[in-house]
Order: C-alpha cells, then structure tokens, then sequence
C-alpha cells in the first residue's frame, strides 16, 4: 500500500539529477553530511563518492518524507542518517545527502542515496524515530476516549448470566437476614452490584488533537518550549504593564507586539537559538496564551465537551456526554498555570481575592462561558479549581434536542403545554445535565408571543430569540459607581416588574421565595435546580424556600403546590416528568402523577 508521506525519484542521469536538485533541494541550510554541504547534486554523485561499479551503473533514489514528530529538524536528520547506516549491512548504499525543514506544518527530510542492492525500506523510518503508521496518525486528529488495554476486561454472556444467578442468591439472603444473623456474616463472598469491562475506578482519557500538538517547528519541542516559557516570563514581569493595558484596551496590541518581537530577535533569534523560521509558529502560540484560552480553547472549540474543569496543571477534566474524563491537555509547570489565571481575571475584570465567584466571557464566537473560580488561597492544594461551563450561543431548538435523544415529539408537545397552562415548570437534575438548555429551548417556544417574560440569572446562560424579554444578572464585581446585586434581590425586585412569566436560570437560595410569591399570585413560573429525582426536588425547593423565612416545612411545603410539573433529566435525557394534582390534607403530601418515564433500552 502506498504512503503518500513519501515521494522517491528514481535518477538514472545527471539531467534528471539536476532536475531533482532543483526541484526538491530545499533545505541546503539544513544539510547533515558535511561533504555535501555547498556541494551540488552532480558534483557529489560524479567526483565525491563515485559509483563503485563506474558512472551511472546504479540509479540513485531521492526521497522525501513529510512527518509530524516534535523532535525538530537536527535531531530528524541524526534519525535518519541512524536509520541508513543501521540498513548499510543487509543492504551497501551511498549517503550522498541528508537535509530537513519546514513544509507547511509538517517536517520534511530530503535524503539522496545510492543503494547497491535496493532501495530501502524508507517506511520503516516512522517506527525508527517513534511515529506512527499514517492511518493511526489520521485517527489522532479526532478526538476520542482512551481506555488503557491493561484495564480492559471482555465479558462474555455466560459471565452476565452468571453473574445475575449469583446476585440473585445473594439478594435472598439479604432478604432474609435479621439482627441475629447479619447479611454479611451470612456470605461467603460479597457479589458486586454490576460487572463492567472496564473498571469503574480507571480514569479514561479523553485524547484531543489540539492545535499546540500539531505546531512543527525547526527547533525541537522541549528547545521551542523553553523559549515560550521565557517569553512568557518577560512579559508577564518585565512587560507585564503593558500586557495589562492591551487588555484593558489601553495599548494597542500591535505596539504591544513590536515590543515582544523586538525581545525575540535580540534574545534568541540572533543569537541563533531560534531558527528565524520558527518566529511564526512562536508568535502565534504566545498570542493564544495571553489573548485566547490558550490551550484550553482546543477543549471549548471541541463540540462534543460540555464542561471544562482544571484542579491543578497537569489535571484538565473534561465532561462528554454527561460523563467526565481527564483530557491528555496540560499546561508546561505551575508558573505557566498562574499565568494563566492571572490573564483571565484581568481579562475579565474579577479579583483572585474573592474566595469563589462566578462570572461569565463572551468573547467566544461560538460559546457564552461561564467560569466558576475557587481561589488559591482557600483551595488545599494551593493552586486555583476553575469550572467552564460552555453554552452554545445557537441554541438547540427542539428539532436539535430530538435527534440528540433528549426528548421525543410527544414530550416536546406536552411541555409546550405546560408552557401555556401549568403554573410552575420545575427542570431539575445533577451538574451537567441539560437542565439549561432545555429551558433555554422552552423559553423559546412555551410561551406565546404577548407573553411578559423576565428572566433572572447569576450568569448570561439563557438567552432569547425572540423579542421583548427582560434579562438580569448577578453583579458581584460593581465597577466603580454601581452596587453589587444578588440573584435575592433580583427576585425580590421582580414582585414588581408587572410580567405574567418569570422564569429563574438556576435557584440557589432565597429567590426561592419570590418565585412562590409570584407563582401562587398567578404569574407562571419556570425554574432550574439540581437534584438527584423527580420527587426529591420538591424538599429541595422547600429548604431554598425556608432560607431567612420564618415559616415552618409544611407552611413551605403548601406554598410549592403551584409548581405543578417536574421534569428531571440526566445525561442529557428527559428521565422522568412528575404532575402535581393536589396537596393531600390527611397524607400532608403532595398527590403525584407520573406523566413519563423513560425506558431503558
């Protein structure tokens, strides 16, 4: 099978050798044999090393490889000449010339030999220096979940099968255990709940090809890593004034950057410990450590992860499909991670002294971004946790929502529905389950067009479409001459806003309380919270509703009777949808109806 990584001219003449010189002899700057350095084709091949059988007798091969290994352009040329000399037994050859660079952003080497048997098997030069065959290189550019084969175990259906018999002896016994005779001393063994073929306690690695991974570089990667760090550390000491001022939009960044290119030539590129071809590539990582997400922006520009969130800098955890994996993405050391979250808050204008805060970036193109910072000082291993949440900026509609499994048609006509004529809407379900954007598609299409909506929110997570709707948000950092606003008082001002629909992105605390005020006044109402079940959100919400409330549980508990429907989701899934039809006076308990629940395929 052919490799188009690799293109070999087969040279017979001295026109066709001038030809391929001319053609393919690039990199003369970067030439490994000594004798071949400022020597042409023809001179090599016609007077330094002769054809052992006379003039021409043997055809000489030029062959050009391309390649994507980080050792950078010496250390390719020494592998390569390793590799031929390691063929020269099984296989005499000439090495008339060994040189590499750049083409595009790969590596390239360009090698002319003169094999007195057959060519080389240059392919082989992949295993040689560590790279990968191309197919595996292809499926790197994906990203994908990495299970290590050593913590991989194949069930086989008699397994299962065995297993259920087992369980279910063990379940008997437990059934028919009592205080005198304990289920544990009663077995021989314990019997695990389920078997996976993968261990519950192994962490999966979700492998992204990020854009830093494909830079190709001159320099080898440690040597071109060595230098970001330095750059970085004079401009966030030396330079840092100005770094600051170009994100507060106090300086131009291209004067900003004359500055940093002026730093780069004097200190490594004439001192030639960056090769000028480089510069690029150079420039272009450190505009995306200060001025970009740096490399966690492979992970939001990933459409499949939900949630970023980083506890120190080798450990970036990423949430896809409702489960979290740690990413293969890190930063270079601690110093390279604190400079990082020092561009963010001046980037965002929030203090690394409050000790958690939330806030959120619409810089984006694609994605609003909500941060959540724990700070260093009050985090136990003293670096800083952020949590990134990422809300797509086109919203999923409910066409969008049913082909990603969430709902089915008949779901999505009952919520439009609940929309119009159920008086309070409930999302609940964990972190990260789609709570969000399902309201966000039913802010959209529940409510008719003259309805009076205000939406209240500690960070720009639901947005509109459609026109006339009121949006507040939290304000804990007030620039200088405003007041900061909680998500209480929020819900406190919305007694009197005069809309008919008030909906709450996520209630956390005491605006609970006006949204019963408001709800049971005859303002429809839409709420989200976290939870673990359908009927465990309604004691969530009456804990919120007692908070700085003098009122007792079953006061609370009677006032949540106009929340009239629940829908609880998890993994991205509606799992259930609860109808309130009425407190029961003799139970003290709601009256529930089970309107859906989903069916396990």
């Amino acid at each position: 099978m052919s490799d188009d990584r690799i293109k070999i001219v087969r040279i017979k003449s001295d026109a066709g050798l001038r030809t391929a010189e001319q053609k393919f002899r690039e990199y003369k700057d970067d030439e490994i044999i000594p004798f071949a350095r400022n020597t042409s084709f023809t001179e090599l091949a016609g007077n330094v090393i002769e054809d052992k059988d006379g003039p021409w007798a043997h055809p000489l091969f030029l062959i050009k490889s391309l390649h994507v290994t980080t050792i950078g352009i010496d250390a390719l040329c020494r592998k390569t000449k390793e590799f031929l000399d390691s063929r020269q037994k099984e296989n005499p050859m000439d090495i008339l010339s060994i040189s590499a660079g750049l083409a595009g952003e790969q590596l390239a080497v360009v090698c002319l030999i003169r094999p007195y048997k057959e060519k080389p098997k240059f392919k082989d030069l992949y295993d040689f220096i560590g790279e990968k065959p191309l197919q595996q290189q292809m499926e790197k550019v994906k990203s994908k979940l990495v299970v290590p084969k050593e913590k991989y175990r194949a069930i086989t259906p008699a397994e299962y099968k065995e297993h259920a018999k087992e369980l279910a002896a063990q379940d008997a016994v437990l059934s028919e255990s009592t205080d005198e005779h304990p289920f544990l001393n009663r077995i021989s063994h314990y019997v695990p709940r389920q078997i996976t073929e993968i261990d519950a306690r192994q962490e999966l690695i979700y492998d992204l090809r990020t854009k830093d991974m494909q830079i190709r570089t001159k320099a080898s990667y440690n040597d071109f890593i060595a230098i970001f760090s330095k750059c970085m550390s004079y401009i966030t000491s030396t330079e840092k004034d100005s770094y600051y001022n170009v994100l507060r939009g106090q300086m131009e960044k291209k004067a900003f950057y004359e500055i940093i290119e002026d730093y780069i030539a004097r200190t490594f590129i004439r001192t030639n410990r960056l090769p000028l071809e480089d510069e690029a590539a150079l420039m272009q990582k450190i505009d995306r450590a200060l001025f970009d997400l740096y490399i966690v922006q492979d992970l939001i520009d990933d459409p499949a992860i939900t949630d970023v969130k980083i506890t120190d800098p080798y450990s970036i955890r990423v949430r896809v499909g409702g489960r979290a994996y740690l990413s293969n993405v890190t930063f270079i050391d601690d110093a390279d991670y604190f400079r990082y979250i020092n561009g963010i808050a001046v980037m965002n204008n929030v203090s690394l002294k409050v000790p958690v805060q939330t806030f959120t970036d619409d810089m984006d193109e694609n994605y609003i971004l909500r941060f959540m910072i724990i700070a260093p000082y009050i985090s136990s291993t003293g670096y800083p946790v952020i949590h990134i949440r990422k809300v797509p900026r086109r919203k999923m509609m409910a066409d969008d929502l049913i082909r990603a499994g969430m709902m089915d048609e008949k779901i999505r006509d009952y919520l439009i529905d609940c929309g119009k004529y159920s008086t309070g809407v409930v999302f609940a379900g964990p972190p990260g389950s789609g709570k969000t954007t399902l309201l966000n598609w039913f802010l959209e299409d529940a409510y008719e067009s003259s309805a009076e909506i205000l939406v209240i929110q500690e960070n720009d997570e639901l947005f509109a479409y459609r026109k006339g709707v009121i949006f507040e948000h939290v304000v804990l950092n007030p620039q200088r001459g405003e007041q900061e606003v909680t998500l209480e008082q929020l819900g406190q001002m919305a007694l009197v806003a005069g809309v008919n629909v008030f909906v709450i992105g996520e209630v956390k605390g005491k605006e609970m309380a006006s949204a019963i005020t408001l709800s049971n006044s005859g303002c429809r109402t839409a709420v989200t919270i976290h939870s673990r079940s359908a009927r465990e959100t309604i004691d969530k919400m009456i804990d919120l509703a007692r908070k700085g409330e003098e009122m007792s549980y079953e006061q609370a508990k009677r006032s949540l009777k106009t929340f009239e429907t629940i829908v609880y989701l998890q993994d991205f899934k509606v799992q259930e949808i609860t109808q309130i039809t009425g407190y029961n006076e003799g139970t003290h308990d709601y009256n529930y109806r089970t309107i859906y629940r989903r069916e396990e395929n």
